[in-house]
């Protein structure tokens, strides 16, 4: 018997299609999708370069410079427009190249294949001096805590560079592992900016270590651009691992160079000093990678107990700039040992200084500085002094004996310079010459005190008027100039002191290398035209073409055509103390004085 039932109206194709596949599952991926990406792998796809016009980070895909086949690719070459590495401690750094030109980045360990060590050399091929720019980036390790800074042994590059800007980078001769290679910056044919973080130079003489460089174009072919150069610290000790005696002479020979072969534009550092950890501790650790004690603090600068070992003049190793003329100089911080010249080393002849100085402007203490100038310093500023004034004795008395048994002490005055640990104090406390400028014409100085004097009620019942047993005190000046000299052929404009001068000297009409050779120092007509200073002058001359004699004698013959205006607070004192000329007395001496002005 048949069905009743009729069948389907849909064709029979129809009728298979519904049937086609097995319905498929959703992916894994999808279902994992909602984990929070900080619970993710931490996949290093991302390179930070610099816009080398905003100074920005943009950040650059690593998978986009992945290519297959190409074993010179920009992921896994050591050259190219973009070369990226890390050091041990997972610190990365990206150094591009913007323009013609490429990068070829070696580190330390060459041989095993990959930029996982600290930079031994990076090299500029290619490159041009009006359209090529070199940036570097710097981020730190994600997998310990460190600093980000990365260190680098060598720059070089053959052809001109109008930028390179290493952010995070640290030229240093202390590159773990440690290389042959010299320590230094060589851009043979002229860089119009150049821009890292600090230079790291620790120099054991024992060892042979020899100076860093910094050489800026050829010296027979010397750049026709003007070059800016802008640093952060500058840190240079020298030592003898192998002596063992305190070293206390001062060190002449200049050990970071800067040689540049041209006019340079701008010099700008944040200070230049000895190393803020001691050198002893950093070579007998292997960069404090082994723990070892030496006598001084494994980490941080010497305390005062120590601090005679690591003593600062005997240590601070020279910062010498090389150059034709300078625009603008400035050290926001403090300069040690630092000088400024044409020649290797200043004063070496008439002919041994640079052209000018447009304007130069020291924000910390300047302490062993030398500015070699054959012509103009428009604008001199000393905004915490020139010389160190911790530790210089002004005078002396004789105590008488308190015991039977025992002598006639010196004292030394006043007293309070007392409490400075020994060696850390500057060259002015060792007897040597703190500051050295010498110019055929200053526009202006300017300096303020390096420090701040407090006097008390001489009445004793009026030392403390708050009572609580704390002394009531008045704040005055300090010491602006110490044991330095500033002197120029020609005149002066204006001069404002802002503290007192010791053992000191501003003289126009002064010929300072003639001073050097023995000879006559009067040469011609000259003036202050403005000398204002609170404060006094101890064992200090302020002169207008007037030869001081050793004896502090000065008849008329020894007194030149010169005037002086001005107005001075303070008194003049002659204590016995010699001037950085060799000269003793204290008093504004000239021919014509119009104003308050002391003599002594």
């Amino acid at each position: 018997m048949g069905s009743m039932r009729s069948g389907s109206r849909r064709s029979a194709t129809a009728r298979r299609s519904r049937f086609r596949a097995i319905e498929t599952l959703e992916t894994r991926q999808l279902m994992a999708s909602n984990i929070a990406s900080y619970l993710s792998p931490y996949i290093p796809t991302d390179l930070y370069v610099r816009n080398p016009e905003t100074g920005q980070k943009e950040s650059v895909s690593a998978a986009s410079l992945y290519t297959h086949h190409n074993v010179n690719g920009a992921l896994v070459s050591n050259e190219g427009k973009i070369v990226t590495g890390k050091d041990r401690a997972g610190d990365e750094w990206t150094i591009t190249v913007h323009g013609p030109g490429k990068v070829i980045v070696t580190d330390t360990t060459p041989n095993d294949g990959a930029l996982d060590d600290d930079i031994d050399t990076i090299q500029i091929v290619g490159s041009n001096i009006n359209s090529t720019y070199v940036t570097g980036s710097t981020s730190a390790s994600v997998r310990t805590l460190t600093d980000g800074l990365v260190n680098f042994n060598r720059l070089i590059a053959t052809s001109g560079v109008k930028s390179v800007q290493l952010n995070g980078f640290d030229l240093t001769n202390q590159v773990s592992p440690a290389v042959s290679s010299t320590t230094g910056i060589y851009l043979l044919g002229g860089a119009r900016s150049l821009e890292f973080h600090d230079i790291v130079g620790l120099f054991d003489t024992a060892n042979g270590a020899t100076p860093i460089q910094i050489q800026i174009g050829q010296a027979n072919y010397p750049s026709n651009v003007k070059t800016s150069i802008y640093l952060d610290s500058i840190y240079n000790s020298v030592f003898d691992s192998n002596s063992t005696t305190i070293p206390t002479d001062p060190i002449t020979s200049p050990w970071v160079q800067f040689t540049v072969n041209g006019v340079l534009q701008n010099f700008s550092i944040v200070s230049t000093t000895q190393s803020a950890v001691s050198p002893n501790y950093v070579e007998a650790s292997q960069q404090g990678t082994v723990d070892v004690w030496t006598g001084v603090p494994v980490s941080g600068p010497a305390p005062a107990a120590y601090q005679f070992f690591y003593n600062v003049v005997g240590t601070t190793g020279r910062t010498s700039v090389q150059t034709v003329s300078v625009g603008n100089l400035k050290v926001r911080g403090s300069a040690k040992n630092f000088t400024v010249q044409r020649d290797t080393t200043p004063f070496t002849s008439s002919t041994s200084g640079v052209k000018s100085i447009r304007n130069a402007d020291f924000g910390g203490t300047a302490d062993g500085v030398a500015l070699d100038v054959q012509g103009t310093i428009g604008r001199l500023r000393f905004r915490r002094g020139l010389g160190d004034s911790k530790g210089v004795f002004t005078s002396s008395t004789q105590t008488p004996s308190t015991d039977q048994n025992s002598e006639t002490q010196t004292v030394l005055l006043p007293a309070t310079k007392y409490g400075y640990p020994l060696g850390s104090t500057g060259y002015a406390a060792d007897g040597l010459v703190s500051g050295a400028i010498r110019a055929r014409r200053i526009g202006s100085l300017k300096a303020t005190a390096a420090n701040v004097s407090y006097v008390t009620a001489q009445n004793p019942d009026y030392v403390s008027l708050r009572g609580g047993g704390t002394p009531t005190v008045t704040s005055t000046f300090g010491d602006a100039i110490t044991n330095s000299s500033i002197t120029t052929t020609g005149s002066i404009g204006s001069v404002s002191v802002d503290g007192n001068l010791i053992n000191s000297n501003v003289a126009s009409g002064y010929d300072y290398q003639a001073h050097l050779q023995g000879l006559s120092t009067l040469r011609q007509p000259s003036r202050i035209r403005s000398y204002r200073q609170r404060g006094s002058l101890i064992n200090s001359q302020v002169t207008a073409s007037t030869t001081l004699n050793t004896n502090g004698s000065v008849t008329s013959a020894d007194i030149g055509n010169g005037s002086i205006t001005g107005h001075v607070d303070g008194n003049a004192y002659s204590t016995g103390g010699r001037s950085a000329l060799g000269t003793y007395g204290a008093g504004v001496i000239a021919r014509r004085k119009v104003g308050r002005l002391p003599v002594g």
